[in-house]
């Protein structure tokens, strides 16, 4: 098969026929990754859907895999194509980047069937987002370093504010494109490009408590049962027992009889607790995210500025993806397995994130915007910040290192100070 996520190695059709052949068979695909995701899509499905052979999938193909590599790599070049484009356009950097940022949101909404089949890349092997997005920034990068260069910009680290706008780009093209079927508001749009020039700082004077860095409570996903006995005992055996098969092989690539093992639990047992894996995946999504809520809030809890609050936070956040890799896969994995609890999970964060900027806003502590869009915008650039510099860490680079350029471009966004 080769290795998984290797760059597509598509046979070059020869005549207008075979072109044609290709085109149809990469049309055909995307609507069957997309109706059935990865795992559920086949090679066989997507000749059905062609109305070719499997012979001559094989032609062009050597497996799904490299088809879908291949799928990514197209989204890929023609959105490079159009941030180049974007990079030309305006005088100051500061224009250039928005206008990139405009690009981007545009090219989604545009696009949104394609990037419903590659949101899902990140399950099918981490080398295919990691390539995709590094060719994203290098281009966000090279605006970024030029307005540090003229002193339009802050003397943040470029490519720490490059991850955070595709942070801002793409959870809200999850909001209101991916979940709410249409183009970003330019209410919302505007959010997001107030928060890339100046940031979320409002102009009360800040108050600083003196404390430090909270203590984070640094529990895994599934507490220990108070009690060592009875049912309850048995299910969060089970529910940890599934964190941990989940959280290494992905729910696709995990059975029932696994989790039961790893649970010392017999699969009748399973039954009386969870009806099906589906539903114990679930429970677990609802479990992480009650554990991360109480984590964040208590992260949150000694600082009375919302600004130092969003700090500590995002600190919390950082060392929990790196401490706790697996949990951190199941919920970013959730909307391909069971798309409301997927949904849940991230809409039930917004709600409590509003509420946490709008008190903020009342204050003078926050920019005064769109708690919503706001709320989702900062959700990406965690994540975003999470996947590169906690997940995808280079040796010798801690996540925490990156925190100050982080901060920085989160509180006062790119622009120096007139």
């Amino acid at each position: 098969m080769g290795t998984r996520g290797q760059r597509a190695s598509t046979r070059l059709p020869r005549t207008t026929r075979g072109q044609r052949t290709l085109e149809r068979i990469l049309s055909n695909a995307e609507d069957v990754f997309r109706e059935r995701g990865y795992d559920g899509a086949s090679v066989s499905a997507i000749c059905r859907r062609a109305g070719i052979a499997q012979g001559t999938f094989y032609l062009y193909f050597a497996n799904k895999e490299e088809l879908y590599v291949r799928l990514v790599e197209g989204l890929q070049h023609k959105l490079i194509v159009r941030l180049r484009g974007a990079r030309a356009t305006g005088h100051r950097p500061t224009e250039r980047l928005l206008h990139a940022y405009a690009t981007l949101l545009d090219f989604i909404s545009e696009n949104a069937g394609t990037f419903q089949v590659f949101r899902e890349a990140e399950f099918v092997s981490p080398e295919i987002p990691m390539r995709f997005y590094g060719a994203i920034c290098d281009e966000l990068v090279a605006v970024i370093r030029e307005g540090i260069r003229t002193g339009d910009f802050r003397d943040a680290d470029p490519e720490v504010v490059a991850y955070g706008v595709l942070g801002v780009v793409f959870f809200l093209a999850l909001r209101y494109v991916m979940w709410g079927g249409g183009a970003v508001p330019d209410a919302a749009r505007r959010v997001g490009a107030d928060l890339i020039r100046r940031g979320i700082a409002g102009p009360g004077p800040v108050v600083d408590d003196g404390q430090g860095p909270p203590t984070v409570h640094a529990a895994t996903g599934v507490p220990e049962a108070e009690s060592g006995e009875g049912a309850e005992a048995t299910r969060r055996a089970i529910l940890r027992a599934a964190e941990r098969a989940f959280g290494q092989a992905g729910f696709h690539r995990t059975t029932i009889s696994t989790i039961t093992y790893l649970a010392d639990v017999g699969q009748g047992t399973f039954y009386l607790h969870f009806p099906s894996k589906v539903a114990v995946f679930s429970e677990l999504v609802r479990e992480i995210s009650r554990q991360f809520r109480r984590r964040q809030t208590l992260a949150a809890r000694a600082c009375r500025d919302r600004r130092m609050a969003e700090v500590a936070g995002l600190r919390s956040f950082l060392r929990w993806v790196r401490d706790h890799p697996g949990a951190y896969r199941i919920v970013r994995e959730a909307e391909f397995v069971d798309e409301g609890v997927g949904k849940w999970y991230y809409t039930r964060l917004a709600e409590g994130y509003v509420r946490g900027l709008a008190g903020g806003m009342d204050r003078g502590e926050i920019r005064r915007c769109d708690p919503e869009a706001l709320s989702y915008a900062l959700l990406g650039i965690a994540h975003f910040s999470g996947q590169r510099w906690a997940l995808w860490e280079e040796p010798g680079r801690p996540a925490e290192e990156v925190l100050p350029s982080l901060t920085e471009f989160i509180l006062h966004g790119v622009e120096r100070a007139a």
